[in-house]
């Protein structure tokens, strides 16, 4: 849901000059920052999905910042999608891990 709707307000921008890399980024985090919140992750197949999802939310801003042009999708919004999923992937991953321990709690 957070891809699909940041790919409806992102589609509102061009993906020319360095925008395309802040924007693959920012998105990247954005996005999975919500999915660690939301989900506390424990599932190691979650990052690679996080990461496949939010590439195909920045390819479809790309396809909503030209639709009406008529033109493809842009090089920028390939570019973002690249560094949005590896993004997203590599924080959504972080979020998962466990640290080392007895497994007890704190103070017991």
């Amino acid at each position: 849901m957070a891809a699909g709707l940041g790919a409806l307000i992102v589609g509102e921008y061009d993906f020319s000059g360095l925008k395309p890399v802040v924007i693959g980024v920012l998105f990247g985090l954005a996005v999975a920052e919500v999915v660690v919140w939301v989900g506390r992750p424990t599932d190691r197949w979650l990052a690679p999905a996080v990461g496949v999802l939010v590439a195909a939310g920045l390819v479809w801003a790309g396809w909503i910042s030209v639709h009406h042009r008529g033109q493809n999708v842009p090089g920028g919004a390939w570019v973002a999608a690249a560094l949005g999923a590896a993004t997203a992937a590599v924080r959504t991953r972080a979020g998962t891990v466990r640290s080392g321990g007895s497994g007890s709690p704190p103070g017991s």
